[in-house]
């Protein structure tokens, strides 16, 4: 029987949702990091379970001719942030595209057949930017020592090593950095080049300032933020201004004549802002009080109003929307705030999602209440990871290339 520690040697298939991909032994799947499709490998079992197991590669038999030398050095020694740097990065683009496609076939309903020219869904570069060095906000954690790293993958053992993701300035900043054991510390890297350190700040306590300032400078076109450095920004330095862009290019097209709109789950209102430079007036629906405050001191005077609170709850109340554009967190909407957007009728959705199960749900619970997908696109807002950020605009109509 299959135990944790033992060794096996597996050949590897197709890739699945979460950095792995899956083989088989002795009648039980085995999702296997470390490896790619094709493979021959020797890998550790990590975890057993009842109908499956868990492995880590030890040592590649038959490799891949996609594989390339690991270029994260934490990765390396076994932290959860690279799970796909040993893969050259057009490659990882095709898994992710092939991750994509079995959820939005397998969770959200989506024939294989809809998958044609028309919806070629190929994952894309963000931006023209390197695939290494592009993170410019990340949090770390203290080891026994202090010294600031990364959890090993699915343990709170921390690896102190450099990570592919993170540019010189805040690798160096990591490095002369201490904190109590087991502390998180936020780092930063803003649009005006400034470095930022800060222990974020918990129910009862401040924020405490390692290094920089406590707020953040974050830039989108003429806009700019004061986020504290603990706050949310998206993560990849191109990936607010490239979503903004996208977004008020698929209001643009799809969102008809200016009117109200949605901006849900939507922080401090970069998204709102690209629906502001198309002449509408936004409601914003976001639950952190730090966000609302950045995104009122940004759009003071513009028609945009901050309502704070769960979404399901605040968008009963709201004017009805010409358009709803929505970046709900790694969860998703969830069915019952994609039945409420639905009902309200608007011209448009865009959704955003950077979760291809929580995307793909949410999509299948438009399609349920009477949207179909017009426009479709993902794009690799985190390279040398299995992770990617997906696009889709829904408008009025019942799907018929759907099949369940």
């Amino acid at each position: 029987m299959l135990q944790p520690n033992d060794v096996v040697e597996l050949t590897c298939g197709a890739p699945g949702h979460g950095g792995f991909v899956v083989a088989r032994h002795e009648g039980r799947a085995i999702f296997v990091r470390g490896a790619l499709p094709d493979e021959r490998v020797r890998a550790r079992i990590t975890e057993v379970k009842k109908s499956y197991a868990r492995a880590s590669t030890v040592e590649v038999l038959d490799a891949s001719p996609h594989r390339v030398p690991e270029a994260c050095s934490a990765a390396a020694a076994g932290a959860g942030c690279c799970d796909l740097t040993f893969a050259d990065p057009a490659y990882q683009r095709e898994l992710k595209a092939s991750v994509l496609r079995d959820q939005l076939r397998r969770v959200g309903g989506f024939a294989p057949a809809f998958f044609g020219p028309e919806w070629d869904t190929v994952v894309q570069p963000l931006s023209d930017a390197p695939v290494a060095g592009w993170r410019h906000r990340a949090r770390l954690v203290a080891d026994g020592d202090g010294s600031l790293g990364q959890h090993t993958h699915r343990s709170d053992a921390v690896v102190v090593a450099p990570c592919a993701q993170l540019p010189d300035a805040l690798t160096d900043l990591a490095a002369g950095l201490r904190a109590e054991p087991g502390t998180e510390v936020a780092l930063v890297l803003d649009d005006a080049g400034a470095a930022h350190a800060a222990v974020p700040a918990r129910r009862g306590r401040p924020a405490q300032v390692l290094a920089g300032d406590a707020l953040a400078e974050y830039r989108v076109g003429a806009r700019s933020w004061r986020i504290p450095v603990g706050g949310f920004w998206q993560a990849h330095r191109d990936a607010a201004s490239r979503y903004a862009q996208w977004v008020g290019a698929y209001t643009s097209r799809f969102g008809g004549e200016p009117g109200r709109a949605w901006d849900l789950y939507g922080g401090a209102g970069v998204l709102a802002g690209a629906l502001v430079d198309e002449g509408f007036a936004v409601d914003v629906v976001e639950t952190s009080g730090g966000a609302i405050a950045a995104g009122k001191q940004t759009f003071a005077g513009a028609p945009v109003a901050f309502h704070r609170g769960d979404t399901a709850s605040r968008i009963k109340g709201l004017p009805s929307p010409a358009v709803v554009v929505l970046d709900p967190p790694r969860t998703g909407a969830g069915a019952a705030v994609m039945a409420e957007i639905a009902a309200a009728e608007p011209r448009a959705i865009v959704h955003v999602g950077c979760d291809p199960a929580a995307f793909a749900r949410d999509l299948g619970a438009a399609c349920e209440n009477g949207y179909r997908l017009a426009e479709l696109d993902a794009r690799d807002a985190f390279p040398g990871t299995h992770h990617l950020e997906a696009f889709a605009v829904l408008v009025p109509g019942r799907e018929d290339r759907r099949g369940r």
